[in-house]
């Protein structure tokens, strides 16, 4: 059979799937209300409102085509999820393609949910059906159908695994969405691993997933990636021993991170990985976040705060941040720093807002050169 008999074929069974045969639900049901976010409606929409309108903006010299958001608890991290989603305006987008960590699940590759609704307190999104199947042509981006059927799960005959049933990034996102961008429909994708039979990362992988997704990317799509920065402490695993105190060694790590990621460098960001064995929840979203995104855009941090800083417990902690692409800054011979907004340098950011967009000025001894200011794309062959 061809390739375009199989699309066909495809396209034809998965009206089947997506509707539900026997035991599979059309609806995912919400799990984290209560948990993460309020569960009554009116309740939650007035809590995204106030994150919404309480969250600082910038200007910014182009488009939002993507963005890095927390997947925690709302009182944990809703105002940080707020400072990327208020740069999106109602109507702006028709679909949005959502990137989560498998928390709770390991495969390889991505999967996709068989649905037709997915569910929060705020009502029901529809899932893009002809989106998600031309998606899931590729052997890496699998469809999977969801039970509620306990017998499913507690019969060893069956030994089901749950996966889209409880893993909660995807839905503790939506609220934002539903509140801010209006009507759209969603592709929901949770990310598995991308490695090698070795344990190698696999960028032959992950190119695959990304020029398969890019055909239904338009100028209608907004891409989120869902990823909390590090876990640090005994209970994460993670337990390095900084130089500084905790907290700066924390932030250090982070940084690090987030400046890979704002210039979309995949391969230098699985260098730091593997060299920091950093905890980051999402790292295979954020690659395909990067690699998805235009290779004209670049990101910027917008907010920023890790839990051992909000409580004072620097025993266990909790890194969030959000970063928005804005396409056109790659354009620019040069840049300046991106735009930081954590505890202590608001005002310096308040400054920044006043000052023209532009090149930074540079002292031409001893000023980066524009090479330096604008690093490669790693999502170039050949350019790392």
């Amino acid at each position: 059979m061809n390739r375009m008999g199989f699309i066909a074929m495809l396209c034809a069974s998965f009206p089947i799937l997506i509707a539900g045969a026997g035991e599979m639900a059309r609806v995912r049901q919400p799990i984290a209300a209560g948990l993460y976010y309020p569960a009554g409606a009116d309740q939650l929409r007035a809590a995204v409102s106030q994150y919404i309108t309480e969250a600082e903006t910038i200007p910014v010299p182009g488009p939002v085509v993507g963005c890095v958001v927390p997947h925690s608890s709302y009182r944990a991290a809703g105002s940080i999820m707020a400072s990327a989603f208020k740069y999106i305006q109602p109507g702006q987008y028709k679909r949005v393609i959502v990137l989560a960590p498998a928390l709770h699940s390991e495969f390889r590759g991505c999967s996709v949910p068989s649905l037709r609704y997915y569910r929060t307190p705020l009502g029901d999104v529809e899932l893009d059906g002809p989106a998600v199947r031309r998606i899931c042509v590729n052997g890496l981006i699998a469809i999977r159908g969801l039970v509620y059927r306990e017998q499913a799960y507690s019969d060893p005959r069956v030994g089901r695994t749950a996966l889209h049933e409880k893993e909660p990034a995807i839905e503790v996102i939506l609220p934002f969405l539903q509140v801010q961008l209006g009507e759209f429909q969603l592709v929901p994708i949770v990310v598995g691993t991308l490695k090698k039979v070795t344990g190698e990362f696999d960028e032959p992988a992950l190119n695959s997933i990304v020029n398969t997704l890019r055909e239904i990317v338009d100028e209608h799509t907004l891409v989120v990636a869902c990823s909390d920065f590090t876990r640090y402490g005994a209970s994460n695993n993670f337990t390095p021993q900084f130089t500084t105190g905790i907290v700066e060694g924390i932030s250090a790590l982070d940084q690090a991170a987030i400046r890979l990621i704002e210039e979309r460098r995949v391969r230098g960001f699985q260098a730091y990985l593997k060299d920091t064995q950093n905890t980051i929840s999402g790292p295979e979203a954020l690659c395909v976040l990067m690699r998805l995104m235009p290779s004209t855009s670049a990101g910027v941090m917008v907010d920023y705060d890790l839990t051992a800083r909000m409580t004072g417990n620097p025993r266990a902690s909790v890194s969030y941040a959000s970063i928005v692409f804005i396409d056109g800054m790659r354009e620019r011979s040069t840049r300046p720093e991106p735009i930081r907004i954590t505890d202590g340098v608001r005002d310096a950011a308040r400054a920044a807002e006043a000052a023209p967009v532009g090149p930074a000025p540079q002292d031409q001894a001893s000023g980066p050169t524009p090479a330096e200011a604008t690093p490669p794309n790693d999502a170039q062959p050949g350019s790392e």
